[in-house]
C-alpha cells in the first residue's frame, strides 16, 4: 500500500505537497500556507519522515505560518536511491538546500530532530541569509573530538552483519521505536512509520544513518561535520531555541547544554522530564508551545 493513502495519513496529514528534483531524485516535500509567510522548516531524521510532523505542521498552520517539510532522501514519500554510497551528510545538506532554493523559502524558523540536526546545521552555514531561527530539538551536530564508544544499538547496526539484517527485517526502524518512544506507539502510527521501509531495498538510508555516526574525528563523516562546525560563527546572530525531552536514551539531557559552546546566546529549556527520544509521539505540546510562545 502506498504510505500517502494510510488511513492515518489521508485524515492527519490533509497538507498540501509537490515534489522537489535534486540530481535526479524526486523529493517529496510538504509545503502549505501563506508563501509569504514566515516559515517553518522542520528536518527530520531516522527512520522517520514528515509523518513525524503532522501535529506541528498542524499548529503552525494554525499559527499563521508557511510551514515546509521534505522527507529526505531514501524516506518517506521521496525517492529512495539503491546504491549505499549515494548516502551521506553532505549529499543530505546539498537536497535539503535544493528544496529552500527551489520553493524560494525564507524567513525559515528551522525545526531540527535526530540526524535533521547535522542536516539543518549544514544548510544554515550554507545558506544563513534564508534562516531566521534555529530550534534545537534533542539532536547534536558536531564532530567528535576523540574516539568514543557508540551505543550498543549504533554499533551493531553499523556492523556489516547487523546492517544486513536490519535491512532485511527493517530492524532500525522497528527497534528505533520501541525504544525510542517512552509511549507505545498506536498500531496504525506505528504502520505509517514502517510503511515507507516495507520493502527490503528502501532500507538503506535508515541504514546508512546508523552507519554516519562518527566515533572518532577519523569517521568520514566527522570532518564534514567539523567544517560545518568552522561556520557556526555566521550564525552568530541568531535566536537559538534548544527544547529536550529528558527520557531521550539517545541524546541525554546533559547532552542538551553541549549547544551552548557554540552558540552562547542559545536558550536550552528542559520542556518534558517524561518524553523520549521521539517527543512528537510521546509529548508534544510543551515542544510546539515553547516554539511559538
Amino acid at each position: 500500500m502506498d504510505p500517502a493513502s494510510l488511513p492515518i495519513v489521508v485524515r492527519e496529514m490533509p497538507f498540501r505537497r509537490t515534489s522537489v528534483e535534486a540530481d535526479g531524485v524526486r523529493l517529496n516535500v510538504v509545503d502549505d500556507g501563506p508563501r509569504d509567510a514566515p516559515t517553518l522548516l522542520a528536518l527530520h531524521g531516522n527512520p522517520t519522515w514528515s509523518f513525524l510532523w503532522r501535529k506541528l505542521i498542524a499548529r503552525g498552520l494554525a499559527e499563521g505560518y508557511r510551514v515546509v517539510a521534505p522527507d529526505l532522501a531514501g524516506f518517506g514519500l521521496s525517492d529512495k536511491p539503491r546504491d549505499p554510497r549515494y548516502y551521506g551528510l553532505a549529499r543530505h545538506v546539498a537536497n535539503v538546500r535544493r528544496v529552500v532554493e527551489s520553493l524560494d523559502v525564507r524567513r525559515a524558523t528551522l525545526v531540527l530532530h535526530d540526524w535533521g540536526g547535522p542536516v539543518g546545521m549544514g544548510l544554515a552555514v550554507a545558506a544563513p541569509e534564508r534562516v531566521e531561527r534555529l530550534v534545537i530539538a534533542n539532536t547534536l551536530a558536531f564532530a567528535p573530538k576523540s574516539e568514543r564508544s557508540l551505543s550498543a544499538w549504533h554499533a551493531f547496526f553499523a556492523s556489516r552483519p547487523g546492517a544486513a539484517l536490519g535491512r532485511r527485517f527493517n530492524l532500525v526502524a522497528r527497534t528505533a521505536f520501541a525504544f525510542g518512544a517512552r509511549r507505545r506507539l498506536d498500531p496504525d502510527v506505528l504502520e505509517a512509520y514502517l510503511a515507507p521501509l516495507r520493502d527490503p531495498g528502501a532500507r538503506l538510508a535508515a541504514s546508512r544513518f546508523v552507519q554516519m555516526v562518527p566515533d572518532g574525528p577519523s569517521h568520514p563523516e566527522a570532518s564534514t561535520l567539523a567544517g560545518y562546525e568552522a561556520d557556526y560563527p555566521k550564525l552568530a546572530s541568531k535566536p537559538v531555541l534548544v527544547l529536550w525531552a529528558d527520557r531521550d536514551p539517545v541524546m541525554p539531557a546533559r547532552l542538551a547544554e553541549r549547544w551552548r559552546r557554540d552558540f552562547p546566546n542559545a536558550v536550552v529549556r528542559h520542556v518534558s522530564r517524561t518524553a523520549g527520544h521521539f517527543w512528537q509521539e510521546d509529548d508534544p505540546a510543551p515542544f510546539h508551545d515553547a516554539i511559538f510562545a
